[in-house]
């Protein structure tokens, strides 16, 4: 039987409706709630590349690294690659893609199904947790690489004023 989102929160918030399993709507309302905890670290993560991808830019540019070829240009653009996938990992991580209640199926006149919906959002917070690990670990390694980075471009800037003087 199919039937829309407000039939299913009206079955929900009528006594007598028979919903598998029985606590179905607890579970689902977990699922939710990871989620949405994905969602608002994913979407920090997201902001920090941001600033990595910056700040990269930044000191390279100060430091001269995009003028010549060399260490420091390729570092710049390893960094500013690894953050940039970071990202798009996390737009992964926040992807609003699960329709609420899409996969809970209306059985019988009174009856609501959540098993495939259970199913759905448990496959989907698996995954998302995947991405999030993913983009955490780019992050984490884009981090050290930067400070590298920031010391040469500081480096290079002092040896480039010790020879104008």
């Amino acid at each position: 039987m199919v039937c829309g989102l407000l039939h299913k929160i009206e079955l929900l918030n009528t006594a007598g409706t028979q919903v598998v399993p029985a606590n179905a709507h607890a579970i689902a309302a977990t699922f939710y709630d990871m989620l949405t905890i994905l969602d608002d670290k994913g979407l920090a993560l997201l902001a920090f590349d941001g600033i990595i991808v910056a700040a990269t830019t930044f000191a390279a540019e100060k430091g001269g690294a995009f003028q010549r070829r060399g260490m420091a240009r390729a570092l710049a653009v390893l960094i500013i690659v690894l953050a940039l996938a970071a990202s798009v990992a996390c737009l992964f991580v926040s992807e609003i893609s699960y329709p609420f209640y899409g996969h809970v199926v209306c059985s019988a006149p009174h009856g609501l199904d959540f098993t495939d919906e259970i199913d759905h959002l448990a496959a989907s917070a698996q995954w998302r947790t995947f991405y999030f690990h993913i983009a955490w670990w780019l992050s984490l390694i884009a981090i050290p690489l930067f400070l590298v980075l920031f010391w040469v471009s500081l480096h290079v800037a002092r040896h480039d004023a010790a020879h104008e003087v």
